[in-house]
């Protein structure tokens, strides 16, 4: 019961920075950081695609060197990528035994073990991944996936939004 109220109180305060007037890297930031806290998370990381169709991190809570500057991964490629590309969640116990993760070296140094990889997406179409690792093996339970899911709509829809009133501006400004 402590847990879900730890979800509910991640979850509203995720929506009050979503509608608040703070520039979208500083909301990103504040979902993966609240995300990693409440789900007791080591790491939490919101990779977007680029134009080139790859998976670039855009935000995470973690200091780690190794992890932020790891290279762009291409839709269809290790976990993250397969699961932008079959806009499906995957759950994995153990990254370091995953024949498709692809930086176990960097799982090893850091001591991350679980991963729950969930699309964002809006209307059918993938924009991301967000991914939250443990330090020890875990089962992700249905509630897990359910609230991280649930962080993962609101942040696409948050991306999405501000890309709309960015493309908005630009053409305003063309006219």
């Amino acid at each position: 019961m402590a847990q879900t109220k730890l979800h509910i109180e991640a979850l509203l305060k995720i929506s009050k920075a979503i509608t608040s007037d703070l520039y979208l890297e500083d909301i990103l930031k504040l979902i993966v950081t609240v995300t990693a806290q409440a789900m007791g998370s080591k790491l939490c990381s919101l990779m977007l695609l680029n134009d080139k169709g790859e998976l670039v991190i855009r935000a995470t809570q973690t200091v780690s060197e190794a992890y932020t500057k790891k290279l762009p991964i291409k839709l269809g490629e290790g976990i993250s990528g397969k699961v932008a590309l079959e806009n499906k969640s995957m759950a994995i116990y153990d990254v370091q035994k995953e024949k498709d993760y692809k930086y176990k070296d960097i799982a090893k140094k850091e001591g991350i073990s679980s991963l729950l990889c969930v699309p964002l997406s809006v209307k059918g179409r993938v924009i991301g991944v967000i991914n939250l690792y443990t330090s020890q093996p875990h089962k992700f339970t249905k509630n897990e996936i359910h609230v991280l899911s649930a962080v993962a709509n609101q942040a696409a829809l948050v991306i999405e939004n501000t890309e709309l009133i960015v493309r908005t501006k630009v053409i305003h400004e063309e006219l």
